[in-house]
C-alpha cells in the first residue's frame, strides 16, 4: 500500500451526488487526490470496474453518509466491506463524513452504524465529521491531510504540487497534490468556488508543514499567479520555513543562490484621488509589453500607477530569485506607504509564490488577465493579508 495514493470516495448517488462532487474539489484542493467514479470510473460493467477501483492502489476512504445511503446496497455489501479490510493496515486512512444530526442538532454518531450495518464491526468507532456545510467539508479534509504528510517527507523537504488549470487526472503521487476546479467554459481566471475550496487548505499550510515534520516547503508544477500569490503569502519568511518553488527549467527558485537583474519603474500619470489605492504592474517575461494594465488604470481609480520591468527582456535565471524579489517587495512598498496594493502580475510562478511570501505587512488585491472576453481585460480576483488567523485570503473578497 502505498501512503500517496487516492482516496476513495463512497457515498449514494440518490441524494450525495452534490456532496460528493463539493467533496471531491474540497480535498483535491487540500493536497488530496480522489477517486471519485463520476471521475474515475472507466466504461463497462459497473460491479465488476468498480470491485477493481476497490482492488487498486488506494491510501485511504471517506464514507459519506446521507439518509439514502440505507438504500445502497452497493455500499453496504462490496465498497464498505472491501475498504474496512484495507482499513486495518495502519497506512490506510479512513474517515466518515456525515449530514446527520441528532435532535440535539449534534452529530449523530450511530447513524453509520444504522444505515450500513456491519458484521463485527462498529462505525461509530471511527472518526466522524459533520459536513453538512462547506466548512465541515474543509475540517474534514484538512485531518485527512495531516495524516498523508506525517512521514511523507523526503530528502528533508516537503512536496507541494499544484495546477490550477487542468483537469484533476494524472495526479503525481507526491504528498500534496493540490488540483483546483479549472476555470469555467469561456474564461480563463480561476472560478470564485476554486478559492472558495483552496483558501481553508492555505490557511492550514503551516501546520501541515508543522505535521511533516520538516520546515522545508518545495512547490513543484504551475498556477494562476493569483493563487501562486496566495500560496506564497501562507507561508510568509515569518514562519522561519524554508520554501523552494520548480521553475519551469527545473531549477529550483529560494535557495541562496544569487545573482542581480536590474529592473525599471515608470509610473503612470494619473488623475486619482488620495483616498483610492495604488496599483503595481510587474512586467517580468520576455514577451512584449502588455498595455492593458495602462488602460485599466486610467478607467479605474487608483491614486497612482507604476509599471515594473525587468531592465532586459529576456529570461529570469532562478539564482536572481531571491535578490530581484527583495527588490521588487522594496519598490513595492515604497510606493504603496503602507496602504493597500492592487498587484497585476506578469511573471514566473515561482516569483509570484516568493512574491508572496514577501509581502507579509500588506494587503493586496491581486487581479488575473481575462483574455476570454471580447474585449481582453484585468479582473479583481482575491485579496490577500498575509499572518491572518484562518489563512490569507479575506473572506467576501473572491466572489467577483
Amino acid at each position: 500500500m502505498n501512503d500517496l495514493d487516492d482516496i476513495f470516495l463512497s457515498y449514494r448517488h440518490s441524494d450525495g451526488d452534490s456532496l460528493a462532487e463539493s467533496a471531491a474539489w474540497v480535498f483535491r484542493s487540500h493536497g488530496l487526490p480522489v477517486w471519485h467514479d463520476q471521475t474515475h470510473l472507466p466504461p463497462g460493467h459497473f460491479k465488476r470496474r468498480l470491485q477493481e477501483a476497490l482492488e487498486s492502489g488506494l491510501s485511504g476512504a471517506v464514507l459519506l453518509i446521507t439518509p439514502d445511503m440505507a438504500y445502497s446496497e452497493i455500499v453496504r455489501d462490496l465498497e464498505l466491506p472491501r475498504l474496512l479490510q484495507l482499513e486495518a493496515d495502519s497506512a490506510f486512512t479512513f474517515a466518515i463524513g456525515s449530514t446527520i444530526s441528532g435532535p440535539d442538532g449534534k452529530l449523530d454518531y450511530g447513524a453509520p452504524d444504522r444505515l450500513l450495518p456491519q458484521e463485527g464491526w462498529l462505525l461509530r468507532d471511527f472518526d466522524q465529521f459533520s459536513v453538512v456545510d462547506h466548512a465541515g467539508l474543509a475540517r474534514l479534509a484538512g485531518e485527512m491531510a495531516a495524516r498523508r504528510v506525517r512521514n511523507a517527507a523526503s530528502e528533508g523537504r516537503l512536496r507541494l504540487d499544484i495546477q490550477t488549470r487542468l483537469p484533476p487526472l494524472g495526479t503525481p503521487k507526491v504528498p500534496l497534490a493540490v488540483r483546483t476546479r479549472p476555470p469555467s467554459p469561456g474564461t480563463s481566471v480561476p472560478p470564485p468556488q476554486a478559492w472558495a475550496d483552496i483558501a481553508p487548505f492555505l490557511g492550514d499550510l503551516p501546520r501541515l508543514v508543522q505535521v511533516s515534520g520538516v520546515g522545508h516547503l518545495h512547490v513543484t508544477g504551475g498556477a494562476h499567479l493569483s493563487i501562486a500569490f496566495a500560496l506564497g503569502a501562507a507561508v510568509p519568511t515569518t514562519t522561519g520555513l524554508v520554501v523552494t518553488v520548480a521553475g519551469q527549467d527545473g531549477n529550483d527558485w529560494g535557495g541562496e543562490r544569487d545573482a542581480p537583474v536590474s529592473v525599471v519603474q515608470d509610473e503612470i500619470p494619473l488623475n486619482g484621488s488620495g483616498g483610492d489605492p495604488v496599483a503595481v504592474y510587474l512586467d517580468l517575461v520576455p514577451a512584449a509589453p502588455n498595455t492593458g494594465f495602462r488602460q485599466y488604470v486610467e478607467s479605474h481609480s487608483f491614486s497612482r500607477a507604476v509599471e515594473i520591468s525587468v531592465a532586459a527582456r529576456e529570461l529570469i535565471p532562478a539564482a536572481a530569485g531571491r535578490a530581484l524579489v527583495t527588490e521588487l517587495r522594496r519598490r513595492i512598498g515604497e510606493f504603496a506607504a503602507g496602504g493597500p496594493v492592487h498587484l497585476f502580475m506578469r511573471a514566473p510562478f515561482p516569483v509570484a509564490v516568493m512574491l508572496g511570501r514577501e509581502c507579509n505587512t500588506l494587503r493586496v488585491t491581486v487581479y488575473e488577465w481575462e483574455k476570454e472576453l471580447e474585449t481582453p481585460t484585468y479582473v479583481e480576483v482575491a485579496t490577500v493579508s498575509a499572518g491572518r488567523i484562518g489563512g490569507p485570503v479575506l473572506p467576501g473578497t473572491t466572489g467577483r
